[in-house]
């Protein structure tokens, strides 16, 4: 049972760890000193004009890499359906950036398309959505939307301070107005950044929910005769794009 596992774990000392490449590969000797730069930098700045971005793909067809089971399961082609999603907020998480930045390998997917009509995002209430061959961040794309959140700032007349990493497609050749840049220090995303970890972990969780709910729900239909089986387990989970930015 669930119960005398979680007694075994903790009798042993035994607990779920996650390897974050970039930590050990941190020397903490300038990891202290760049502490000391950022704290200086940082508390300039109230806690409400402290904001951090950072991106993260979502492959949102893809299923469970683990599961519970009598046998042993063989492999699948893992489903290379892919979004990056760019989420922003400030440090007491009063402003949390509503117009989600995301980026798709299309402009216009089939998903998009209504009643015979070629639609666009914007049409489906995605003002920042963004796209290319590989769904990656670019700096074209970064530069956008640093000048709307920087127009956004402008317009309530607040200076902030806005924390990234140091990925390249963070360095564009735009001065924003009322948007201090400070870049993290290579490899210290796992120590500094409180959306590796902590949001990002927390939104993909929730969106892992959402599309287990979805894939429960399309095993009742086919249980009830209201969908044809389908054969491959990993078919369940697949959503279209539409339905994963939503």
């Amino acid at each position: 049972s669930q119960g005398w596992i979680e007694k075994f774990g903790k009798r042993h000392c035994i607990k779920m760890n996650q390897i974050h490449g970039e930590t050990g590969s941190t020397d903490i000797k300038s990891l202290q000193i760049d502490k000391a730069a950022i704290k200086e930098k940082i508390e300039a700045y109230s806690a409400c004009d402290i904001y951090n971005f950072d991106e993260t793909a979502l492959f949102y067809a893809a299923p469970s890499r683990t599961t519970i089971s009598h046998q042993k399961f063989s492999g699948w082609k893992e489903n290379m359906k892919q979004l990056t999603v760019g989420l922003l907020c400030n440090a007491n998480g009063t402003d949390k950036w509503s117009d989600i930045l995301m980026i798709g390998h299309a402009r216009r997917p089939n998903c998009f398309n209504k009643n015979n009509k070629k639609q666009e995002a914007v049409d489906h209430g995605f003002s920042m959505y963004h796209y290319n061959s590989n769904a990656w961040m670019t700096r074209s794309i970064f530069l956008v939307f640093l000048c709307c959140f920087d127009r956004s700032m402008k317009a309530q007349n607040c200076k902030v301070l806005l924390i990234l990493n140091n990925f390249s497609g963070h360095i564009v050749d735009y001065v924003p107005t009322n948007v201090e840049l400070l870049f993290l220090p290579p490899n210290t995303t796992s120590h500094f950044q409180p959306f590796d970890g902590g949001i990002i972990r927390a939104f993909k969780a929730y969106f892992k929910c959402k599309q287990y709910a979805k894939a429960y729900q399309y095993i009742g239909m086919i249980q009830n005769d209201q969908q044809d089986k389908i054969w491959a387990i990993n078919k369940i989970f697949e959503i279209d794009q539409l339905w994963a930015m939503k």
